[in-house]
């Protein structure tokens, strides 16, 4: 069976050199399509409208590998903390996933496994979590169901919502993560509400920002802010940590901005907050470089590490942060 693997992903296990800067601590499985996914993302290489070549996912490069050979360097390889399986839209793609997880299990290859998926049945939902699957993915990507519908993502909010809330049921909240693509058009304010609205529901957020890729239909797009995309990075660290941010939030028409208070205090102890800005998913995900070149912007760090090496900057987004709090 042949699959896609991230360039990061065989590069970890020794199936190419490219000298990756952050090695990826998952290891990431895309099913294989020649000609990318049936859905109509205008962000999305995979897109069908999209002339990007179909072995990219945002900026990522993603070549085909047989699974077998991926499975054994996955069992051998010990910093392997995750297996991810990520889908495309096409005939019998549920088949695949199936296969790949069960090849998994056959091969005693002893990892966690995470499955992103666009919506499936709550019947095929419940085979996932039997053959093992623990944690599951959802890309929602647009954050309100006019963004939804602009993007052109597959099927309709409210058959998302109906998936969601048959994961919740099947997985339990914390074992659910909705993806949300900050920068597809949508206020920070309605991105805010977004992301409270999820967390009531208590599932996990992962944060990404969105990307121009070349031949895609969003390709001349512009990037967002870092600056806004921090404040939504802090926003969704302090809910994971049970904090009311209500009172650290000023809205102003479509406009949100941060306490001064807060912003001081984060700039007093960074360290302290390191993991607002790390690339937030299951356990071991840390998806290097998903964003952005290794010479940034860098809107998700990999790891503490490379915060440290990038401490500057980060600590001069902030204080670019503090000048627009009131």
């Amino acid at each position: 069976m042949r699959v896609r693997a991230s360039l990061g992903t065989l590069d970890l296990l020794g199936l190419i050199n490219v000298g990756v800067v952050e090695k990826p601590t998952t290891a990431y499985i895309l099913i294989h399509s020649e000609s990318g996914c049936m859905g109509e993302c205008v962000f999305c290489p995979q897109s069908r409208l999209s002339r990007s070549n179909k072995d990219l996912v945002s900026r990522i490069s993603w070549p085909e590998v047989g699974l077998e050979v991926l499975l054994n360097r996955i069992k051998e390889n010990p910093t392997v903390g995750r297996v991810c399986i990520q889908t495309v839209i096409k005939d019998f793609f549920l088949e695949d996933v199936l296969r790949i997880v069960s090849s998994l299990n056959d091969g005693d290859v002893g990892k966690p496994i995470s499955v992103s998926t666009t919506p499936i049945s709550k019947e095929h939902l419940q085979q996932l979590k039997d053959l093992g699957v623990d944690a599951l993915g959802i890309g929602f990507d647009a954050a309100t169901p006019e963004v939804f519908k602009f993007v052109r993502k597959p099927y309709s909010w409210e058959h998302y919502l109906k998936f969601l809330n048959n994961s919740i049921d099947v997985f339990s909240p914390g074992k659910v993560y909705v993806h949300l693509i900050y920068g597809l058009g949508e206020s920070d304010v309605d991105f805010f509400n977004s992301m409270t609205y999820f967390k009531n529901l208590g599932v996990n957020i992962s944060l990404f920002s969105f990307t121009p890729v070349k031949g895609t239909l969003s390709s001349g797009w512009s990037r967002p802010s870092v600056i806004g995309y921090r404040k939504m990075q802090i926003l969704r660290y302090l809910m994971d940590l049970g904090v009311d941010v209500s009172k650290y939030v000023k809205v102003r028409g479509d406009k949100l901005t941060l306490s001064r208070e807060l912003v001081n205090e984060i700039l007093y102890d960074v360290s302290k907050f390191y993991n607002a800005f790390i690339t937030y998913g299951c356990p071991n995900c840390n998806r290097p470089f998903y964003n952005e070149g290794v010479r940034g912007p860098h809107y998700n760090y990999p790891s503490k590490e490379f915060i440290l090496k990038n401490k500057d900057r980060l600590i001069g987004e902030l204080k670019d942060l503090l000048n627009e709090c009131e």
